[in-house]
C-alpha cells in the first residue's frame, strides 16, 4: 500500500507537469470527460465555467459526426448510382451481336461510364482490326498490370506518353483497363483533364465486375 508521502509526491509531479504544459486540455479535450473539476477556484471565489466548454466540445463532436454521416450517405448514394450505370453498360455488352459491336461498346461506352475526356483502345495482336484499335506490344502492356491485376491507377507519367501519344499534354490523370481475349489483351486507356479524377486509392470493384462481363462476352464470340 503506497504511503501518504508517496501520494503527495506523485500529485506534486502531476501539478508541476500541468504547470509546464498549460495547453494540455486543449491538446487532449477528451480528458474533460473523465476528470472532475470544482465549481470555483478554492479561496478566490472565481467561478469556473467548464460546462460551457464541455457543451461547445459536445456540439463540435456532434457536428463532426453529422459531417461524417453525411459523407457516408453521399458515398452510398454515389455507389448506387455507379451500380446502375455499370448494370446498364453490362446489359449493353451482353446484348451485342458481334465482336465489332462489342469493341464499339468498349471504346464508346466506357468513356461515358467513367466520364473521361479521352479514350484510346489497344490490342496486343495485329490480327484483329477495328477503326478504334491501335496495336501495342504485349510486353509493354503487361508491364502495367502486375500480379494479375486488370486495373491500373498508378499514374505513371510514362503511361501518358504511351497510351495518349497525341493528347499527352492534356492528360492529368488516367486509368488503364486490361481485358483478356484468348492469349491477347485489349488495353483501354481512359484519360481525364482533371488531375484529381483518378488516383491509386480509388475502389475498382465495380470496374473489375464490368471487365469480367466483357471477357465472358468475348469468350461467347470465340465459341461461335
Amino acid at each position: 500500500m503506497p504511503k501518504k508521502n508517496d501520494k503527495n509526491s506523485a500529485e506534486e509531479l502531476v501539478i508541476q507537469y500541468l504547470k509546464k504544459n498549460k495547453n494540455l486540455l486543449l491538446d487532449y479535450p477528451e480528458l474533460l470527460d473523465v476528470l472532475n473539476f470544482p465549481n470555483q477556484i478554492k479561496g478566490s471565489g472565481k467561478i469556473i465555467d467548464l460546462n460551457a466548454y464541455r457543451s461547445k466540445k459536445i456540439k463540435n463532436d456532434y457536428d463532426q459526426i453529422k459531417k461524417q454521416m453525411s459523407e457516408i450517405l453521399k458515398a452510398g448514394s454515389s455507389h448506387i448510382a455507379s451500380q446502375k450505370r455499370i448494370l446498364k453498360t453490362s446489359l449493353k455488352v451482353l446484348n451485342t451481336k458481334s465482336l465489332t459491336k462489342l469493341i464499339d461498346v468498349i471504346v464508346k461506352d466506357l468513356g461515358s461510364l467513367l466520364v473521361c475526356d479521352i479514350v484510346n483502345c489497344f490490342f496486343t495482336n495485329n490480327k484483329l482490326t477495328h477503326n478504334s484499335l491501335s496495336q501495342i506490344d504485349n510486353k509493354i502492356a503487361s508491364s502495367y498490370f502486375r500480379n494479375n491485376r486488370q486495373v491500373n491507377l498508378n499514374q505513371n507519367p510514362k503511361g501518358i506518353l504511351i497510351f495518349f501519344p497525341n493528347k499527352s499534354k492534356n492528360i492529368k490523370s488516367y486509368i488503364l483497363l486490361k481485358i483478356n481475349y484468348i492469349l491477347d489483351s485489349f488495353i483501354v486507356a481512359l484519360g481525364s483533364k482533371n488531375s484529381g479524377k483518378f488516383s491509386v486509392d480509388q475502389q475498382v470493384d465495380l470496374i473489375n465486375y464490368l471487365i469480367n462481363i466483357i471477357e465472358i462476352k468475348l469468350k461467347d464470340f470465340l465459341i461461335k
